[in-house]
């Protein structure tokens, strides 16, 4: 499962939570429900705004339930339950864009002076955004401090659309390699699985002996090695390109078997 698709679940399972009186029932859905702001998202989240209108608050909270508080902070840029704020965290890094959505991006709405309310883009088609929102209402129209999480739809052109953040998703994204070798502009590396590469090590891969960096890019040349001087085939296109140099019985060295 994608990290969007990990946001989206969390998020639309909230669907149909109601505010409350008071503090009391704060886990339940629709229990002691009322128009004083109070909800679980403030509680986990931002106790000292309990009570305060609560929109961005959910944003975050969904970021903080699926992906821990560490990564949530650094794929919104900063933690705030005022929308103007969150909105600038993105503009700042050059990740707000006002047009073309797309599902896991953040949503922000204004009025005629400031942005005003958030949400959470949930799908998009060829003429509208649907979105699940914190503190809002049913309805067609952008509504602000409704008490609810709903999902809602828009017309892409909708002029209540302010633009969208984009969280950078790939620092939570689990990385997707071909086991095998592999070859960028900085050497020749090694996946031996669908998530992991070599760094740091001595491995021997089809017979022969390599060395791999902190970086995970195989050695070539002479190296030092722990005090040791080791020498790994350094022609380029060599089919044993990095492999480590031995010296046999008569003195011959070449890419040793293992």
């Amino acid at each position: 499962m994608s990290a969007v698709d990990k946001l989206l679940t969390v998020a639309l399972q909230e669907e149909g939570y109601l505010e409350k009186r008071t503090e009391d029932g704060l886990d339940s859905k629709t229990a002691n429900a009322g128009s004083n702001n109070f909800t679980k998202y403030a509680r986990d989240l931002y106790p000292s705004l309990q009570g305060n209108p609560w929109c961005d608050v959910f944003v975050d909270w969904c970021f903080v339930q699926t992906f821990g508080k560490v990564a949530a902070r650094q794929l919104l840029g900063g933690f705030s339950a005022y929308t103007p704020d969150s909105a600038q965290y993105y503009k700042k890094r050059g990740q707000y864009h006002k047009s073309s959505p797309r599902p896991g991006d953040q949503i922000f709405f204004r009025n005629s002076s400031r942005i005003c309310h958030t949400g959470i883009v949930a799908e998009v088609t060829l003429t509208t955004v649907r979105t699940i929102e914190g503190n809002t209402s049913s309805g067609s129209e952008v509504i602000a401090n409704g008490g609810a999480v709903c999902r809602k739809e828009y017309s892409l052109n909708n002029s209540r659309i302010d633009g969208y953040g984009r969280p950078d998703w790939s620092l939570v994204e689990a990385p997707s390699y071909e086991v095998g070798w592999h070859h960028d502009s900085n050497g020749w590396w090694y996946a031996y699985s669908g998530t992991g590469y070599y760094k740091s090590c001595w491995r021997v891969i089809n017979g022969h002996k390599y060395y791999f960096n902190s970086d995970g890019y195989a050695l070539a040349g002479w190296q030092r090695i722990q005090d040791k001087w080791y020498f790994f085939e350094n022609t380029a296109g060599h089919p044993l390109e990095c492999a480590l140099y031995v010296t046999d019985a008569s003195g011959i060295q070449a890419p040793g078997a293992f």
